[in-house]
């Protein structure tokens, strides 16, 4: 009788195994084709991925993901360095193609820009390295330190313009004084020129963005179905 209650019981375990077995693979294999994915646009980073309570053996069936969320950490995005992120796709399609692998009804992302990432996009501002990055969310800039001790200083504002963001000089100062004409004028041509000029990712656009206190935070969005490019 024991004997009997054991191997009912072994086999009812089995029966539950099964699908919960099969439920967790399917969630490891979505998550492991989102990351993969990701991760071909986004290296370096350190990423994690979310995923709607809808059975993930019937998302992986039909290959219809009702959205999936992917926070990213010290991650490359273009050719800012060390940025986070949080991304919500709507309506994920998975087609199979190897020149498409998904399509994507609606994204929004966030992205904080960190004040050290400010400082590698600079560069050096005409000329001159940028030795360090002062944020003020009360006046939205950020502050370039440029030179040996501070020797000079470059401010500049985030700003949107046609769906990307860019970087605006208000004032360029040499020793606390405004720096020559001349020198002005290189420093904000140097500015400008190191704009990522790739298309952002899933079409997304940039709404607005920010100075906080931890860096820029800048808000994208697409709508309608987009699809994403494959990195080359």
């Amino acid at each position: 009788m024991r004997r009997r209650a054991v191997i009912a019981l072994a086999c009812a375990g089995a029966l539950i195994a099964l699908p919960v077995g099969g439920e967790l693979f399917a969630r490891a294999e979505l998550r492991h084709r989102i990351r993969t994915a990701v991760a071909s646009r986004v290296p370096d980073g350190d990423l994690e991925i979310g995923l709607s309570s809808r059975p993930a053996l019937l998302q992986l069936a039909d290959k219809r993901l009702p959205f999936v969320e992917v926070d990213g950490a010290h991650a490359r995005i273009g050719r800012i360095p060390d940025a986070s992120f949080h991304a919500r796709l709507e309506g994920v399609r998975l087609t199979g193609d190897a020149k498409k692998r998904a399509e994507v009804a609606s994204a929004r992302v966030t992205v904080l820009i960190p004040p050290s990432a400010v400082a590698d996009l600079s560069g050096d501002s005409g000329g001159l390295p940028v030795t360090g990055v002062r944020t003020d969310p009360r006046r939205d800039t950020l502050t370039l330190l440029i030179g040996q001790g501070g020797l000079g200083s470059v401010t500049v504002r985030p700003e949107i313009a046609d769906g990307r963001v860019g970087m605006t000089v208000t004032s360029v100062e040499i020793m606390g004084r405004p720096a020559p004409d001349a020198m002005a004028r290189r420093i904000r041509d140097a500015v400008a020129q190191r704009a990522d000029p790739e298309d952002y990712p899933l079409g997304l656009r940039a709404t607005s963005a920010r100075v906080e206190e931890d860096g820029i935070h800048v808000r994208l969005k697409t709508d309608g179905p987009v699809t994403p490019r494959r990195a080359d």
